[in-house]
């Protein structure tokens, strides 16, 4: 299995760049594992409304950085205390639950650290009843990419907060994540060890299951593709939002002294019709305001959606 080096970034953007080119360019005949952090982010699956996950008023103030990922699952948040794994592997029938054979070394090495960890029928990673890991696939024809999380010494209270969407969606089309209780590998382990300790560790055990680990360096022309990718695909607005099932919002609006409520139908994260459920006299003003904004990008910040 080969080691790829990522140069130590922490922009999720280029890491979820590197981990799809390398998925998908990268030499068939070889296995790789890919280890990273990020700065902090909310990392969420191909199906999901990052406006139902996210709390996008703490995100904006603590600069989290949203990012929508290729494989499935639920939302998770990043920072310097969660390290990141990905392994691109041959695709095959009998491979399709290869996370059983994949997470082994790393349960059998957290467990040797003291950690006494379990591996759900989901993949998720469990320490004492609580999720430390949550792991998602991806897949084509030639190769897999299975990835997961490991929760080390990550901060729990923003993660917490971060991940509890602050809008008020009534109806939504999406894939919901399923909060979990979390807890961090590090208090199991006494604080004794820290997050690059602790990937030395997890590499010695992937070397004892799959064979020394030998680190492969990609190419300058690699680099350029990956940091392409990165600006116009994971940066850009059409992946990160405009991916999103259609939803419905309730938003509420001051209009003098009146407060009215306005039901905000959106799809691809963009408004497709404002309707008030509740009819007030003479709102013609408001509503010819609210009429302009059908067709425009949905964005919780905009401060026309909040008083007219």
């Amino acid at each position: 299995m080969l080691l790829i080096d990522n140069h130590n970034i922490t922009d999720p953007a280029v890491n979820l760049a590197l981990e799809e080119y390398c998925y998908r360019s990268l030499d068939p005949r070889h296995e790789y594992v890919l280890f990273y952090t990020n700065s902090s982010s909310i990392i969420f699956g191909s199906h999901q409304n990052p406006f139902q996950e996210i709390n996008f008023e703490l995100a904006s103030r603590r600069r989290i950085q949203p990012v929508r990922r290729i494989s499935g699952g639920g939302a998770v948040y990043h920072d310097a205390g969660n390290l990141n794994f990905s392994f691109i592997t041959a695709f095959g029938e009998e491979k399709l639950d290869y996370f059983q054979k994949l997470l082994q070394p790393i349960l059998s090495t957290l467990r040797q650290l003291g950690a006494p960890v379990e591996r759900t029928e989901k993949n998720n990673i469990m320490l004492e009843g609580k999720k430390i890991s949550g792991n998602s696939q991806h897949a084509n024809l030639r190769r897999m990419l299975s990835h997961g999380t490991l929760l080390f010494d990550s901060d729990l209270t923003l993660l917490q907060r971060a991940l509890q969407s602050n809008l008020d969606i009534v109806r939504s089309r999406a894939v919901a994540s399923i909060p979990s209780r979390v807890t961090n590998i590090s208090d199991a382990l006494g604080g004794s060890m820290d997050i690059k300790s602790f990937l030395y560790e997890l590499k010695n055990g992937l070397s004892e299951s799959f064979g020394e680990l030998h680190e492969v360096q990609l190419t300058t022309a690699d680099w350029d593709a990956v940091h392409q990718l990165a600006e116009e695909k994971y940066r850009s607005w059409d992946w990160t939002f405009g991916r999103s099932p259609g939803f419905t919002i309730r938003q509420k609006l001051q209009f003098d002294s009146l407060d009215v409520e306005a039901h905000l139908h959106i799809k691809n994260a963009v408004i497709q019709d404002i309707v008030m459920p509740h009819q007030h006299p003479d709102l013609r003003p408001i509503k010819a305001k609210l009429t302009n904004l059908i067709g425009t990008r949905y964005d919780p910040a905009n401060p026309d959606l909040k008083s007219c």
